[in-house]
């Protein structure tokens, strides 16, 4: 009976810890101290360095945990009844996960397997796939595309939202990494160039233009609630 309470608080501290680091690598990288970490989750170096013994360790789970929610999102979308939005709208709320969080961007752009957790690059990739294989199934995505070539069009999205981003049109370079992977019909074929309208940032959908205010993020607000409980669950 003891034990469980400790047990219990030791879990607690842990998840501060995992939050506390992530907000700390996210801010400032790598270099943020563990000393910094451990008064930021308001417990004791001691308690930061029983739980992980160096800052690699603390960095590789952090990433690791958000990876790990990243798939399970992703496994909340594989039976979705439209899998075309599934797919699109996956693929941007990852690309806007990364590019806010230098670890996980650059966590992604490399081989998952260096961050020593079992299976979690199969896991990441096997979910992508059957996301891919049902948008296909459905006529959404071209059929001449593997999971790898997503993967890659999801690095390429994430580096050029980055440097985007000083400019303004957030989600911009990744509807257009989108577009690359739908279907090819003749009306598209027949589009004047200038035709480069902006998509839905969950579903990517196009966007009416607005003739004052603000551009549209969202094609309606079923989407928009969508992308309010991601934030929150992100």
């Amino acid at each position: 009976m003891s034990g469980r309470p400790q047990r219990a608080d030791a879990r607690r501290n842990r998840q501060r810890i995992l939050e506390a680091a992530f907000e700390a690598f996210a801010a400032d990288g790598r270099l943020v101290p563990l000393d910094e970490i451990a008064r930021r989750a308001g417990v004791g170096a001691g308690t930061v360095y029983r739980h992980f013994p160096t800052k690699e360790a603390l960095f590789q789970a952090v990433v690791t945990d958000r990876i790990e929610r990243i798939v399970d999102e992703a496994q909340a979308l594989v039976r979705a009844e439209e899998p075309g939005e599934a797919f699109y709208g996956f693929l941007m709320w990852v690309v806007e996960r990364a590019i806010f969080n230098h670890a996980l961007c650059d966590a992604l752009a490399a081989d998952l397997r260096t961050l020593d957790a079992d299976g979690l690059d199969e896991q990441f990739t096997s979910v992508l796939d059957e996301l891919l294989r049902r948008a296909q199934a459905a006529g959404e995505v071209r059929p001449d595309v593997d999971v790898h070539d997503v993967r890659t069009l999801m690095v390429g999205a994430m580096v050029m939202e980055r440097r985007q981003r000083p400019e303004g049109g957030l989600g911009r370079m990744t509807a257009l990494a989108c577009d690359a992977l739908r279907p090819v019909t003749k009306s598209d074929e027949t589009l004047p160039a200038e035709h480069n309208e902006r998509r839905c940032d969950v579903c990517g959908k196009p966007l009416t233009s607005a003739p004052t205010g603000r551009p549209a993020r969202f094609c309606g607000t079923a989407c928009r609630q969508k992308a309010h409980r991601r934030r929150k669950t992100a």
